[in-house]
């Protein structure tokens, strides 16, 4: 049953949907006061979903996430209401490739906000583990948000069996194995963006990449190092580095 027009919450009209979550179908809307807002509904079967990501996501205050606001129910089924994160998904942005060539500055600023993102997240003891252009909202001139949380929570929480968490392109090996996740997974993810700006092209699981004379391949080499353990970790030195090699001053 189409759901466009249907109010939510306390006063958020429903327009059109615009993308999808890992488990949700994600609406533009608005509300009372005239403000867009994302209104992410999820099947009343995956509702479990809507609670873990209200929990872990309802009181993240940074420029570069957006903001989950409150719960709602829409045909019976859960929903969160958040900002809109405006721009488009960054494969779609950055439509002439490789954008570290063409868009170097535009590219590097994305990918400077997804590390400051990342760095405020990981502060908080959370992981997002579902890094991915598709969760990468970027604006005309770069300006980056992180969104979608429902696959987020603590920084190496375990489970009963081992859960594969993210999206195999942008995987880390240990995502793929069903190990616990830290911060080092998700700058995994930032290493595959990089280097999709870099070539212009994701990895062949078959053969390397080849080499690049762009500064910032040593950066790309060092975040997709196989071995978790030998990756960095931190996501402000991260940042601080690709600033270094890129010489930019943002």
């Amino acid at each position: 049953m189409p759901l466009a027009g249907q109010i939510v919450g306390d006063g958020v009209r429903l327009v059109r949907p615009v993308g999808r979550g890992s488990h949700s179908l994600v609406y533009f809307g608005v509300a009372r006061d005239g403000q867009p807002c994302a209104v992410k509904i999820f099947p009343a079967h995956l509702s479990s979903y809507a609670d873990r990501e209200y929990q872990h996501a309802h009181d993240l205050r940074h420029p570069r996430l957006v903001r989950v606001l409150h719960r709602a129910v829409v045909e019976g089924q859960p929903a969160l209401v958040g900002t809109l994160a405006r721009g488009e998904v960054m494969f779609q942005r950055f439509r002439q490739r490789p954008a570290a060539r063409t868009e170097r500055r535009a590219f590097l600023l994305t990918i400077v906000h997804l590390l400051d993102a990342l760095s405020y997240l990981h502060g908080r003891g959370l992981v997002h583990r579902d890094i991915k252009p598709e969760n990468i909202m970027v604006d005309e001139d770069g300006s980056a948000k992180l969104v979608d949380f429902d696959l987020s929570g603590p920084a190496f929480e375990t489970f009963d069996t081992p859960v594969r968490m993210g999206t195999a392109a942008f995987q880390s090996p240990e995502a793929a194995r069903g190990e616990p996740l830290g911060p080092e997974s998700d700058l995994y993810g930032v290493g595959v963006l990089l280097g999709w700006g870099i070539h212009g092209s994701l990895p062949d699981p078959d053969e390397p990449q080849p080499l690049s004379g762009d500064p910032l391949g040593s950066l790309h080499a060092s975040l997709t190092r196989p071995h978790r353990a030998e990756r960095p970790n931190d996501a402000a030195r991260v940042r601080q580095e690709l600033l270094r090699l890129a010489r930019l001053p943002y």
